[in-house]
């Protein structure tokens, strides 16, 4: 066990890994006021200590054209069977594996960029039951995920480059109703009521469209904020602007290395190359892309980067090891079941929280909940049914985390 100093330390070194961009030591190391040498003698201790085990991105799930989609599966098993474990462990779609306590001895969280791959998937992981013990198991679809790892998924956000250099003093000085302190942030932001949206301006010509929620699905309403843009004086083409980003299987590719074969060191985009024309070479072939260069791929993560698919660069790391004890699974039921979106989007606030979903049961919010203390979960349930939105919970907690899906967002 490390001291609690040092626990702290560590905590604050992993939130520092944790962001918008890819990890440069140069800069993170500014960011804690250390040289690269100091910083890179502490990274190197977390990663010796098994703290930091390997670094990683976390996914928006809500991108086109389909849906990640996230299935939970609880195991009931024979302590007597561990070829169970292994044969589950060998699912690269499998994100998450945890020793529970109650009926069910296993939880699974797997997730699928298809209905396909998920039907596919499926049909292996029956193949595995069948030879089980007790041959139970109970699979969990979810409707939609509110967060994950820690990111609310609450807000979408439309990016778009205008290719234009933009005057923001100018906007400024005509519209004393845009905000603009280029000493504290470069964008210029403007703030709409109707419908409700945050629009930040770079001098550069990017164009972001953020806080809207789920309010902005129709095209009337999207159209209502392009032209309070125009208002401004911006020469707006909105028949240019491609309101859906859509990723293609390059994209997929690229993404489940950043997500899933980095090391302890980030990856670079020449390693990318290279583990695209060895570990995924026959997929290449089958798109007709046969050599794709450093460029491409570096293009390719900066769209990714740019139309909020990678929602942040960070690390999976040891949990108990930086202070957090207890994992929790969490069924919620609101006494008013046509609350659900709001009672959830209260909860993606609470920090303890680093995932929540809702789930096709009648306990239908589903959220897996971090505290440092075991007995800091009494306090959360103790203040969950405080707000008077919950009549019923159910609980399981987590034993033994078999396969860790461990790079949330540390407050």
């Amino acid at each position: 066990m490390i001291n609690s100093k040092d626990r702290d330390e560590a905590q604050q070194f992993i939130k520092n890994l944790s962001g918008k961009t890819k990890f440069v030591i140069s800069k993170n190391s500014r960011a804690l006021g250390l040289s690269r040498q100091t910083y890179q003698n502490k990274l190197d201790n977390l990663r010796n200590k098994k703290i930091i085990t390997n670094f990683t991105i976390n996914i928006d799930p809500n991108i086109q054209p389909n849906n990640l989609k996230y299935i939970m599966i609880e195991i009931k098993t024979n302590p007597k069977e561990p070829e169970l474990v292994e044969e589950l462990l060998k699912i690269s779609q499998l994100k998450m594996l945890d020793g529970i306590i109650g009926d069910f001895s296993l939880f699974a969280l797997f997730i699928f960029k298809s209905s396909e791959e998920y039907y596919q998937i499926l049909n292996k992981v029956d193949s595995i039951m069948s030879n089980s013990y007790f041959k139970k198991y109970q699979i969990i679809e979810t409707i939609k995920v509110f967060k994950t790892n820690g990111i609310s998924l609450r807000n979408s956000k439309i990016t778009f480059d205008i290719a234009k250099k933009i005057d923001l003093q100018q906007i400024v000085n005509n519209f004393p109703n845009t905000d603009y302190d280029p000493l504290k942030f470069p964008g210029l932001v403007m703030k709409i009521e109707d419908p409700p949206a945050t629009v930040v301006i770079f001098s550069t010509g990017k164009i972001v469209i953020t806080d809207f929620g789920s309010i902005i699905e129709t095209g009337k309403s999207k159209n209502k904020i392009f032209d309070e843009i125009i208002n401004l004086g911006i020469a707006l083409e909105k028949k240019k602007i491609n309101q859906t980003f859509n990723i293609d299987e390059l994209d997929y590719l690229i993404l489940k290395i950043l997500q899933d074969d980095q090391g302890i060191r980030p990856i670079s985009t020449y390693e990318i190359k290279d583990l695209l024309n060895m570990k995924y070479n026959e997929t290449l072939k089958s798109l007709n892309k046969d050599d794709i260069s450093q460029s491409t791929i570096h293009n390719r993560i900066r769209r990714l980067e740019l139309q909020g698919v990678i929602l942040n660069y960070t690390a999976n790391f040891s949990p108990k090891k930086i202070g957090f004890e207890g994992k929790y699974f969490l069924r919620m039921k609101p006494k008013d079941p046509s609350k659900y979106n709001e009672l959830a989007f209260k909860l993606v606030k609470n920090k303890d929280i680093t995932d929540l979903f809702r789930i096709g049961e009648q306990h239908g919010l589903f959220a897996i909940v971090r505290v440092k203390k075991v007995e800091d979960y009494a306090d959360f349930i103790r203040n969950l049914y405080q707000s008077d939105e919950i009549e019923d919970t159910l609980t399981s907690f987590v034993l033994d985390e078999l396969k860790p899906y461990t790079n949330f967002v540390i407050h």
